[in-house]
C-alpha cells in the first residue's frame, strides 16, 4: 500500500529545498582566505597582527609565522591591525593575501613593554613607564651599563661609583632598585653581568602598579630590558662594534698642601716610626714647614757606631704624591654579534670582551660574556625559544678605598705628607728583609703605597648565568598558552692576600693573613602562562592573562681567614699561625606564585586594566599569603574629543597599587664569624651585613632570600680559651609581626603636539610605606633588648616632567632632538610607633624623613659663633642642618643630526640638599687640606711653627665669633639644644688666641663646618658620530659603517671650590638600603678621583 506524504510535511520541505537553492550561490563564493603579513619596510613576519572581514564579527590573528586563514568570499575587505602601524584595508581578490603594514607615523613609542614582557600600546599604559633605546647607550659608554642611564629617565638617578667592580646606586624616586628582568626573567645582578651590546632596550616600570606583578621585589619599581633576537630580515648578518676609551684628567680631587710635613705642633724627627722619635708614628700633618732645615728622616743614613740617624734637608719632595701615584686608565669593549633569520627560525650568538685598566697602579677587571638565542617555529602554531647568558668577572687585585690603612686615599691624601717621593716608594722592601718589611715614612699605621697595590692583593672571580627555555603554543584564534623554566645564579670567590708588614685596624700584629670568601647562588623560575584576547561585539576588547609560577631559591657561602700566618708569602690556611677562623651560611627558599592581568577596553574611549599576584613564601612568617593587587586607568582623550588642531595626542591615566613587602634581604654580605647556622639573632644585632674583618669595604652581592633577622636564631660564637659558644638573641618579636604594605597613587598626563613633534609626559605620585618593622628598646627585665614590631609609617609625594621634541625634522636636512627630564620628591613621617610624639629623638609627625641632624656651633640671638678659651663651643645636642635629599633633579640632552653626521650631548645634576663632607673633616682636622696654609690660617700657621717649642706660645689665631664675657654659664635645653639663658649672657668679639692646629682639630669636628650643598652638574657626555655613505660601504661588501668620537664626565661645575674633593655624582643615595628603619646616610666617604674620559667607537655591520 503506497504512503502519501502530510501536506503540512510536504510545504515543510519545499520550504527547505527553496532555502538551500538560494543559499547556495553565497556559499560558493565563501572559501578559506590564507595569508602573511609582514612589515612594509623590513619585511619582518608581524605576529599576533589582528585581520577582520569588514563589517561582519569573523575574525582572526596572525600566527608565529605571520600566516592566518580566514573564511572570507570574493571582494570582501580585510581590515588588518596590529600595535605600533597602521591600520589598513586589503581586498579579497583570491585564495591568497600578501599584507605589508607601513609603520604608523601618528605615534610616538607606539608600544611599551610591560611587566612578564607583554607589549601595550602606549595609549593603553595606565601608568608611568619610560623606555631607553640601548644603542643610545653603547657609544660613550661606562663599563657597567647601568650607568648609562644618567639623566635617561625622568626619577631614575645612578650613583656611580670609580672604583673597579662597585655596583651603582640606582634610585628611583628615592628608593633603590633591586629587580632587573630580562626579557620577562628576573634576574640575579650586580649590574656588571649585563652586556650592554647584547641590549635591545630598557624600560623602567616606576612604581609598584607598573610592576605588581612580580610581586614584592618590585615594591620599588623594575627595570626590564629587551635583548636582541637577531636580524629583521631574512638572512645573515654580522655586526662588530668596538669601543676605546682613556681616563685621564680629574673632575674632583683632594686639595692638599705642599709647605708642611708630619708632626705635631710643628715638630717631628724620626727615629724607628713607631713612636720612638718625635710625633713620627700614627701622625697628623702639623709638623715642620719645608725650609730645608736638618731633621732626622725615614730614610736619613743611620751612624753606624751611634746607630742615629743623621739629619737631611727638610723638603717637600712628594708634591702631588697622588697624582703622580694614579696612572691613566684605559678601557676597552669588543663585541661580536652573527644573526640569521629565516621564515621560521631567528637566531643569534654574540661574544664581548671587555678589558678595564684601573688608574691605580696594578688594577685591572676582564669581563667574558657569551650571548646565545633561538627561536623555531615547527607549525604555525607552535613556537619554541632559549636563550643563555653566561658572565665571567676576574681581576687577581681591586681597590678598597674605605676609611682606613687598607685605603690608599687614607695613606697618600689625608694622613701623610710630602716629605716622601712616591718615586722612592717603588722599591718597597727593605734591604735584607724583602717578604717581610715594607720601607716607608711610617710603621705603626700608614703603608707605602706600591706595597700596597703589588703585594696586598684582592682577587675578584665570578661566573654569572641567566637563561631560559619556552614553548608558546596557539591553541586558538585569541588564545596561546607559554610554559618557561628559567635559571640564574651565580659562583663568587674572593680572596685577600695580606703580607708581613701590613698592620690594618684589628691586625696589628704585622704577620700577614689569608682569606676566602665564597659565595654560591641558584635559582630556578618555572611559570605557566595563558594569554587570552576577545572582542565582545564592536566595543569592547578584553585582553588578559593569568598564570602561575614556582620560585625555588639557594644560596650558600663561607669565610675562612688565617689567624695570621707562620710563613711570609704562603697564602695557605695550612700556614695559619693559630686555629683558623670559619664561618658558614645557608639558605633556602620556595615561593609560590598566582597571579592575572585583564585589560578592558572599551571603543576607543579608555582601558581599565586590573593586576594580581598571590605569593605563598616558606621565608614569611607563618609562610603566609600576600596578595598584591593594581588597579589603572588610560583614556585616549584625543581620540574622542576635538582637540585644537596643534594637539596631536592627548592621554590621561591613574594608577593604584598595594604591594607587600616581605621577609627578604635584596644584597647580603660575607658569611660572619659569629653566625654558622643563622644570621640576624646576635646580641649585636648581626644581619645580613655583618662584616668580620673590622676593615675595609664589605662587598654586598645581589641575594633575594630570607632575612633570618626577623626571626629567633641562636648563634654560636668562640669564647675564653677557644671555646664554643651558643647564646639566643636578645631580641624579642612581636607574634603579629607582619611586611610592610607600600600603597601606591599614580596621576598623569601625556601630550604630544604639532604632529608629535613634541611631547610631555606629567605625573604625580604618592606612597604610603608602612608600617615598617623596626626595633624598640624595652626593659631588660623582658628579657631582651629590643622589641621587634610595626610601628613607623612615611608618606611620599613627588612630581615627574619629561619632555620630548623634535625642533627640527628633514629627510636630508638638519634634525634635532631633545629630552628634558624633571624630578621631585618629599618623604615625611605619616604615623610613628606605639603612638609616640617623637622618633629617634628629633623626628615628629609631619617631619621630612631626609631631614639631617649632626654637631652644630652655639651662637647668639644674631647668629655668632660662641667661643670659649680660643676654640668654638658645640652644641651637645645634634641640630638641624638641613635636608638630605636635592630638591629637584634634572638633565638636557640634545642631539643634532645631518646627512650621517651627529652631535649629541647631556648636561644633568641637581639642585638642593645637603650633605657633611667627610672627606674634608678628614683632612681639615689632620692639618693636610690646602685651606690651612692660605689666608688667615696660613699666616697663623707660619707663626705657629716659628714659635714651636716655645714656652708660653699660645698661637696668633683669633675665630671670628663672640665669648660669653660676664661670666655666666650657657644654660639650654638638654632635648633640644636651645640656650634658654640668653638674657643672662653678655656677648663680646672673641680676641682670645689658639694656635691653628688646635683650632681646626676643634672647628673642623663639627659636621656645621663640613657641610656642603648637593647642588651641581655635570656635562655629562659628548658625542660626536659620523656614518659613512652606504654607496661607499656597500662596495665594500658592507651594510653599515659608523665611527664615533666621544667624551663623558667632561664637565663638574660646582660653587665652592672648598667641597670640590668629592664627586658629589657618587652619591645620591640618602637612606641605607639594608636598613628597615630609614637610616640615613649624611655624609661622603673616601673615593677614589672621578676622571674624564675620552675615546672612539667603530661599529661595521656586514
Amino acid at each position: 500500500m503506497g504512503m502519501t506524504m502530510p501536506k503540512s510535511t510536504h510545504w515543510l520541505l519545499l520550504s527547505l529545498v527553496m532555502t538551500l537553492f538560494f543559499q547556495l550561490p553565497a556559499w560558493a563564493q565563501t572559501s578559506p582566505v590564507k595569508g602573511i603579513v609582514r612589515e612594509a619596510t623590513t619585511k619582518e613576519l608581524i605576529v599576533g597582527a589582528s585581520i577582520k572581514v569588514k563589517n561582519t564579527s569573523i575574525g582572526t590573528t596572525s600566527g608565529l609565522d605571520g600566516t592566518f586563514s580566514i573564511q572570507a568570499k570574493q571582494g570582501d575587505e580585510l581590515i588588518v591591525s596590529f600595535i605600533g602601524y597602521q591600520t589598513i584595508t586589503v581586498p579579497v581578490t583570491g585564495n591568497h593575501v600578501e599584507v605589508a603594514l607601513p609603520v604608523s607615523s601618528k605615534q610616538l613609542n607606539d608600544v611599551v613593554v610591560t611587566a612578564l614582557g607583554i607589549r601595550k600600546e602606549v595609549k593603553k599604559v595606565g601608568y608611568a613607564v619610560q623606555e631607553v633605546k640601548g644603542e643610545d647607550l653603547v657609544k660613550a659608554r661606562d663599563q657597567n651599563p647601568l650607568t648609562g642611564l644618567t639623566g635617561k629617565v625622568a626619577g631614575l638617578s645612578v650613583g656611580a661609583s670609580a672604583e673597579l667592580l662597585s655596583k651603582p646606586t640606582v634610585l628611583l624616586r628615592g628608593n633603590e632598585i633591586t629587580l632587573y628582568v630580562v626579557d620577562g626573567i628576573p634576574v640575579s645582578s650586580d649590574t656588571w653581568n649585563l652586556s650592554p651590546d647584547d641590549i635591545e632596550s630598557y624600560t623602567v616600570l616606576k612604581g609598584p602598579a607598573a610592576a605588581a606583578l612580580y610581586g614584592s621585589r618590585a615594591q620599588y619599581g623594575a627595570i626590564l630590558i629587551t635583548t636582541k633576537k637577531g636580524t629583521k630580515k631574512k638572512g645573515f648578518t654580522v655586526e662588530f662594534n668596538s669601543s676605546n676609551a682613556f681616563d685621564r684628567g680629574f673632575l674632583a680631587f683632594p686639595r692638599t698642601q705642599d709647605e708642611y710635613g708630619p708632626g705635631e705642633n710643628g715638630l717631628y724627627s724620626f727615629v724607628d716610626g713607631k713612636g720612638g722619635g718625635l710625633n713620627d708614628n700614627d701622625y697628623d700633618v702639623w709638623g715642620p714647614r719645608f725650609e730645608g732645615q736638618l731633621i732626622a728622616q725615614y730614610d736619613s743614613p743611620v751612624d753606624p757606631v751611634t746607630g742615629k740617624r743623621t739629619p737631611t734637608p727638610w723638603v717637600a719632595r712628594g708634591k702631588n704624591n697622588l697624582k703622580r701615584f694614579l696612572q691613566t686608565g684605559f678601557q676597552t669593549t669588543d663585541n661580536l654579534a652573527l644573526s640569521a633569520s629565516g621564515d621560521n627560525y631567528n637566531l643569534r650568538f654574540s661574544v664581548s670582551q671587555s678589558y678595564q685598566k684601573a688608574i691605580i697602579p696594578n688594577m685591572s677587571l676582564n669581563i667574558t660574556n657569551f650571548n646565545m638565542y633561538g627561536s623555531y617555529n615547527p607549525t604555525d602554531r607552535l613556537r619554541l625559544e632559549a636563550n643563555i647568558n653566561y658572565n665571567r668577572q676576574y681581576t687577581p687585585n681591586y681597590p678598597d678605598v674605605d676609611y682606613g690603612p687598607n685605603s690608599l686615599i687614607y695613606n697618600i691624601a689625608i694622613w701623610t705628607g710630602a716629605d716622601w717621593n712616591i718615586d722612592d716608594m717603588r722599591n718597597y722592601w727593605q734591604k735584607g728583609k724583602e717578604g717581610t718589611q715594607s720601607i716607608f715614612a711610617e710603621y705603626q699605621r700608614y703603608h707605602n703605597p706600591y706595597f700596597m697595590v703589588n703585594e696586598w692583593l684582592r682577587g675578584h672571580y665570578k661566573t654569572d648565568v641567566y637563561g631560559y627555555v619556552s614553548a608558546n603554543y596557539k591553541i586558538s584564534n585569541g588564545l596561546n598558552a607559554t610554559l618557561r623554566t628559567q635559571i640564574t645564579g651565580y659562583d663568587l670567590f674572593r680572596n685577600e692576600k695580606m703580607p708581613f708588614s701590613a698592620h690594618p685596624y684589628g691586625r696589628e700584629g704585622n704577620m700577614g693573613d689569608y682569606r676566602e670568601d665564597k659565595r654560591n647562588l641558584f635559582e630556578n623560575n618555572t611559570e605557566l602562562l595563558l594569554n587570552y584576547n576577545y572582542n565582545i561585539g564592536r566595543f569592547v576588547n578584553l585582553s588578559g592573562l593569568v598564570g602561575g609560577n614556582a620560585r625555588n631559591f639557594e644560596y650558600r657561602s663561607s669565610f675562612t681567614s688565617t689567624d695570621y700566618l707562620q710563613t711570609p708569602n704562603v697564602y695557605d690556611f695550612g700556614n695559619s699561625l693559630n686555629n683558623i677562623q670559619a664561618s658558614s651560611f645557608a639558605s633556602q627558599m620556595r615561593v609560590l606564585s598566582a597571579y592575572y592581568s585583564l585589560d578592558a577596553s572599551f571603543g576607543k574611549y579608555l582601558t581599565l586594566s586590573s593586576t594580581g599576584r598571590v605569593d605563598k613564601s616558606s621565608a614569611a612568617p607563618g609562610q603566609a599569603t600576600y596578595f598584591y593587587p593594581s588597579v589603572s586607568l588610560a583614556t585616549p582623550v584625543s581620540d574622542y574629543v576635538k582637540l585644537p588642531e596643534f594637539i596631536s595626542f592627548l592621554k590621561a591615566r591613574a594608577s593604584f597599587a598595594n604591594v607587600k613587602g616581605d621577609a627578604t634581604s635584596s644584597v647580603i654580605g660575607m658569611a660572619p664569624y659569629n653566625s654558622i647556622t643563622a644570621l640576624g639573632g646576635s646580641p649585636t644585632g648581626s644581619s645580613l651585613f655583618d662584616y668580620p674583618l673590622g676593615y675595609g669595604s664589605n662587598y654586598l652581592s645581589p641575594y633575594g632570600g630570607p632575612d633570618y633577622s626577623l626571626n629567633s636564631n641562636y648563634n654560636t660564637s668562640k669564647t675564653y680559651n677557644n671555646q664554643p659558644d651558643a647564646h639566643g638573641t636578645t631580641k624579642l618579636f612581636d607574634a603579629g609581626l607582619k611586611p610592610f604594605t607600600r600603597v601606591n597613587y599614580e596621576e598623569g598626563l601625556d601630550i604630544r603636539f604639532l604632529e608629535n613633534r613634541l611631547g610631555l609626559s606629567a605625573t604625580a605620585f604618592q606612597y604610603v610605606d608602612g608600617p615598617r618593622i623596626l626595633p624598640n628598646p624595652i626593659s631588660t627585665a623582658s628579657g631582651g633588648q629590643v622589641e621587634v614590631l610595626n610601628g613607623l609609617t612615611t608618606k611620599k609625594t613627588g612630581y615627574e616632567l619629561s619632555l620630548t621634541g623634535s625642533p627640527l625634522k628633514s629627510a636630508k636636512g638638519l634634525n634635532w632632538d631633545i629630552l628634558v627630564n624633571y624630578a621631585s620628591f618629599v618623604d615625611k613621617y605619616k604615623e610613628l610607633p606605639d603612638g609616640q610624639k617623637v622618633f629617634n629623638q628629633f623626628f615628629h609627625v609631619g617631619d621630612r624623613v631626609d631631614k639631617l641632624y649632626g654637631s652644630a656651633f652655639f651662637r647668639d640671638p644674631v647668629g655668632n659663633i660662641i667661643y670659649s678659651g680660643g676654640t668654638p663651643l658645640a652644641n651637645q645636642v645634634s641640630q638641624y642642618l638641613g635636608n638630605l635629599n636635592s630638591k629637584f633633579d634634572w638633565s638636557i640632552y640634545n642631539k643634532f643630526s645631518y646627512q650621517g653626521v651627529s652631535l649629541g650631548f647631556q648636561f644633568d645634576g641637581r639642585v638642593g640638599g645637603k650633605m657633611v663632607d667627610y672627606m674634608h673633616n678628614k683632612t681639615m682636622r689632620g692639618g693636610r687640606n690646602i685651606e690651612t696654609v692660605q689666608g688667615k690660617l696660613g699666616a697663623s700657621r707660619l707663626d705657629d711653627f716659628n714659635n714651636a717649642g716655645k714656652s708660653g706660645y699660645e698661637g696668633t689665631y683669633v675665630g671670628d665669633g663672640v665669648v660669653v664675657s660676664n661670666g655666666t654659664a650657657i644654660q639650654y635645653n638638654s632635648t633640644t639644644g636651645a640656650i634658654t639663658n640668653y638674657k643672662d649672657l653678655v656677648f663680646t668679639p672673641n680676641t682670645v688666641t689658639s694656635n691653628v692646629q688646635g683650632f681646626v682639630s676643634s672647628y673642623y669636628n663639627v659636621d656645621e663646618a663640613n657641610l656642603m650643598s648637593k647642588t651641581y652638574a655635570k656635562l655629562r657626555e659628548v658625542t660626536l658620530g659620523y656614518d659613512l655613505p652606504h654607496a661607499l660601504v656597500s662596495k665594500a661588501g658592507l651594510s653599515k659603517v659608523s665611527v664615533s668620537l666621544i667624551g663623558r664626565n667632561l664637565l663638574y661645575f660646582y660653587k665652592d671650590k672648598r667641597f670640590k674633593d668629592v664627586d658629589l655624582d657618587q652619591y645620591n643615595a640618602t637612606q641605607n638600603t639594608t636598613s628597615t628603619v630609614p637610616s640615613l646616610i649624611t655624609a661622603t666617604a673616601l673615593q677614589s678621583p672621578t676622571t674624564r674620559r675620552y675615546g672612539f667607537n667603530l661599529n661595521v655591520v656586514f
